[in-house]
């Protein structure tokens, strides 16, 4: 366990050394905060379908070069001439779409399991912790 948590640490900081993407800072601005929607959605609503569809795009978002919402917003900034296109991600995103995926899979067991908590207080934990990772991830970058 812990040298798969030193391989994450180990990737995100040497991302957070070497990244100097600016394009990604677009993603972070949609793509996150929409997916966050999304789990807070399914963990207010405490629906296990919903929750069960983001680790699915929190999977993706492992596997692939890039956060699958970073394919929408790419579609989308075809159309808008301003906006720049994401040309790919760091691994520091990987490793935040890994913390997402474990979030997902620890709510859909307790959902499964019918364990009593108040879900509101587990989304704002969510939400904050989600956020604070966004601004800190923008603040280095600038």
């Amino acid at each position: 366990m812990q040298n798969i948590l030193n391989k994450l640490l180990g990737r995100w900081f040497a991302c957070r050394v070497t990244s100097g993407r600016q394009s990604a800072l677009y993603g972070m601005r949609f793509s996150y905060p929409l997916y966050i929607l999304i789990v807070v959605i399914g963990v207010l609503t405490t629906n296990v379908y919903i929750i069960i569809v983001t680790s699915i795009i929190a999977l993706m978002g492992v596997l692939l070069p890039m956060h699958p919402f970073d394919y929408i917003y790419n579609a989308i900034a075809k159309y808008i001439p301003k906006l720049d296109r994401i040309n790919g991600r760091g691994t520091e995103m990987q490793v935040t779409s890994v913390f997402a995926l474990l979030f997902n899979i620890i709510v859909i067991a307790m959902l499964l399991s019918e364990i009593k908590i108040n879900y509101t207080v587990l989304a704002s934990i969510y939400t904050l912790a989600s956020f604070s990772s966004i601004v800190i991830q923008i603040k280095t970058n600038d």
